[in-house]
């Protein structure tokens, strides 16, 4: 065979090549399709956020055409909401219904304990939806609103008042909610964009002393006057 045949039949099977991979995407089952452009769009919404993906961008990334996205989602806010905000508010519910254990705890020691492992699972969840958290809160102000006051602020009252018998006199419930969940995204945050690597584990547990006992040191006043207080009695 000449050298120009071969490179003909070179080209001839790298077309054919083509050609089947076309085919065999074209014969996968609607609901696998149907996932691999969630999943596509996942990633090109978490890294351009609505306003800015493109369904020719999210097309790529499933290797389909952009007819073949909107044969299953009518608009990219459709499939922003089914591939963002729905996974988001699925795995917050999922979280919430995790704490709902530590309405069995009597002191804070106990719910430290109870909350050893749930608060690990937490802070791992709260890292892998991070992306499309920030993509769903900011990619759109009025969705973003939605979002929050629909589902995300409720959950975070719910939250606070399961912990609300365990919560010092003065401070109210649906702050410890508050500053949970903000606790929970500053770790998401740090982690996502400088690429901190320690353990969870022992994350979960720095969250878990703050959480239960504060931050501050027991003042040498204060601690002067308890044992004061001892002797004398």
């Amino acid at each position: 065979m000449t050298t120009s045949g071969r490179k003909q039949g070179g080209k001839q099977d790298t077309r054919r090549a083509a050609g089947d991979a076309r085919t065999r995407r074209a014969y996968l089952p609607a609901a696998e399709r149907r996932q691999s452009i969630i999943a596509a769009a996942q990633q090109v919404f978490a890294r351009s956020n609505l306003k800015g993906a493109r369904t020719r961008d999210i097309a790529a990334a499933a290797s389909v055409n952009q007819a073949t996205i909107f044969e299953h989602f009518a608009s990219k806010e459709v499939l922003f909401h089914e591939a963002v905000v729905q996974p988001l508010i699925a795995a917050m519910e999922g979280m919430h219904g995790r704490i709902e254990v530590y309405d069995t705890a009597q002191t804070a020691e106990e719910m430290g304990e109870l909350a050893r492992d749930s608060t690990a699972q937490h802070l791992a969840d709260m890292m892998a939806i991070f992306p499309l958290l920030t993509a769903a809160l900011f990619s759109e102000p009025e969705l973003g609103r939605r979002l929050y006051n629909e589902h995300i602020a409720p959950l975070i009252a719910q939250r606070g008042e399961v912990l609300r018998p365990l919560v010092k006199d003065g401070i109210e419930p649906q702050f410890v909610g508050l500053a949970s969940f903000g606790m929970l995204f500053a770790v998401a945050m740090e982690r996502h964009f400088s690429g901190g690597d320690d353990p969870i584990e022992a994350v979960a547990a720095q969250f878990n002393r703050l959480s239960t006992s504060g931050f501050a040191r027991e003042s040498r006043t204060a601690a002067t006057t308890v044992r004061k207080i001892g002797h004398e009695t």
